[in-house]
């Protein structure tokens, strides 16, 4: 401590400059995406991993953003024990990195048992240019004949239908899609490339998730080590569960429904199994593997916990409580699971996007990026969705309700048509003529007696039945009925406030 002195640098603080001033407060991360385009990021120094995601997903306008993230090398790994590790949202971006350069990959993280499961055609996109950067890479290995059909799907959807004309023999010898490429997987590329014609990209690329999901290296990361007896084996998990690899063939696998808990200790890990012997009894077993770094077991173990919470259970459950006497990772999965994805992405209104495919060179690098929005004329890539499904509109979910198909005997005649022009339909037989006014409920049911026409109203005040509407906003359903000498109409009104009015007029001559 000093007491009665001080000092000032004068030159130094008027060589501070405003511009100068908050340079070292960001940082810049590079992000490469699937496509082969990259995007520089500015982030706080201080700021944590969520904050990049977020930045990331807004860039892409990824809607099912839980099935993505981030991962980097670790600077202090050497060649041998380098793994990518994933970016964790809740910790501060540089200490998870170290140091610079701040390079990021995104890649899909959880992938799905179904790609039916993804709602979004845009997501399943993202799905299929990385299963595609999986083959290129040798990391989803399969036969030559599994491969040579993932490799027509992807010709499908780049250059669309076979054309003899445009495509002459040999069009593929530079259509690269697997490490160590031959002649034969070409040609047979190219046979069955012409099997596929008329199929949209969209149909194309979801027929090559369809296939990839039943290989038995799909989704599987693969950590390297040895079993009890050293025997050279790799562990992998994904959302059936654990895996056990030889020489890239399965030789075991344990259900997460079997797995009863998993522990690690440096290179150790640990995973107790419920097994049932031939007499149908019981028995917990404890499996040791060998990993072949600390840093890659902890991986490991950390992916079975987020692999387990994200595909198994409905919530993630609260992390535990911090003790003083605790030793050992509290890791958990703090995100949103698969269940609570899907159940958001059903409750979310449908919004039709176009987006602009990457074409490939060889080799799999990519052109053009994926940008959402109206892509240009001038691509050959341009597709606008044909799979996109659109809300149902009010008159669908109304006409799917009980209540409602009640009051359909009373829009009768040979034709009815919504007055938007949106939809039609017919009823399947028309309603007779009555001879006497009919008796109606006391409760909601208004009748009004005059000498020419006769007029019926029904009126009632329903609950609306779109998802998610309060009940203080109620759908007013409305019938009327006029007969006279000459003809007889029919009209059925749909009121609500949280949708447009609906009429349904019907008119048949007597």
């Amino acid at each position: 401590m000093r007491f009665g002195s001080g000092s000032y640098d004068v030159r130094q603080s008027e060589g501070l400059h405003p511009a100068t001033l908050g340079r070292h407060r960001t940082i810049t991360c590079t992000v490469f995406f699937l496509d082969g385009s990259e995007r520089q990021f500015q982030i706080d120094r201080y700021a944590r991993g969520q904050e990049l995601l977020d930045r990331v997903f807004t860039h892409l306008e990824l809607v099912e953003r839980e099935y993505f993230g981030l991962q980097f090398l670790c600077v202090l790994d050497t060649r041998d024990t380098q793994q990518n590790k994933w970016l964790e949202p809740q910790k501060s971006v540089r200490k998870q990195m170290l140091c610079p350069p701040y390079s990021l990959f995104f890649r899909v993280k959880f992938y799905v048992s179904d790609p039916a499961k993804l709602i979004e055609e845009y997501t399943r996109y993202h799905y299929f240019l990385q299963i595609r950067k999986d083959l290129l890479e040798g990391k989803l290995t399969c036969a030559e004949g599994s491969l040579a059909l993932l490799g027509s799907y992807i010709v499908q959807s780049e250059l669309g239908d076979y054309n003899a004309e445009e495509m002459p023999l040999g069009y593929l010898d530079n259509f690269q899609i697997a490490p160590h490429q031959n002649q034969e997987l070409t040609r047979k590329m190219a046979e069955l490339h012409e099997v596929h014609k008329g199929q949209s990209p969209a149909e194309a690329e979801y027929n090559f998730l369809d296939h990839a999901k039943r290989l038995e290296m799909y989704g599987v990361d693969l950590y390297e080590a040895r079993d009890g007896k050293g025997l050279p084996i790799s562990v992998g998990v994904n959302s059936y569960g654990l895996l056990v690899f030889h020489e890239r063939k399965k030789i075991q696998e344990f259900p997460w429904s079997t797995i009863m808990k998993i522990s690690f200790k440096r290179k150790q890990f640990f995973v107790s199994v419920r097994m049932t012997d031939a007499n149908g009894l019981e028995d917990e077993t404890c499996l040791s593997f060998n990993i072949y770094s600390a840093p890659a077991c902890k991986q490991l173990w950390k992916a079975c916990i987020e692999h387990h919470t994200f595909f198994r259970l409905i919530a993630p459950p609260a992390p535990p409580q911090k003790g003083l006497f605790n030793l050992g990772s509290r890791f958990r999965y703090s995100g949103r699971t698969e269940f609570q994805t899907i159940e958001e992405m059903r409750q979310r209104a449908r919004v039709e996007r176009t987006f602009q495919r990457a074409s490939s060179k060889s080799g799999g690098t990519s052109s053009r990026a994926t940008v959402s929005g109206a892509p240009s004329s001038a691509s050959s890539s341009q597709y606008t969705p044909t799979h996109t499904v659109d809300s149902p509109d009010l008159s669908t979910r109304l006409f799917s309700h009980s209540w409602a198909r009640r009051l359909l005997p009373l829009a009768g005649g040979r034709s009815a048509s919504l007055s938007n022009g949106s939809s039609r339909f017919a009823p399947s037989t028309p309603v007779p003529r009555p001879t006497a006014l009919p008796q109606a409920p006391s409760t909601d049911l208004v009748r009004r007696r005059n000498p020419s026409p006769i007029s019926l109203t029904t009126r009632k005040v329903l609950p609306s039945p779109v998802l998610g509407a309060r009940p203080k906003n109620p759908l007013i359903v409305s019938a009327h009925q006029s007969i006279d000498d000459s003809r007889s109409s029919t009209t059925l009104e749909l009121d609500g406030p949280l949708s447009r009015s609906l009429s349904i007029h019907s008119v048949e001559d007597r």
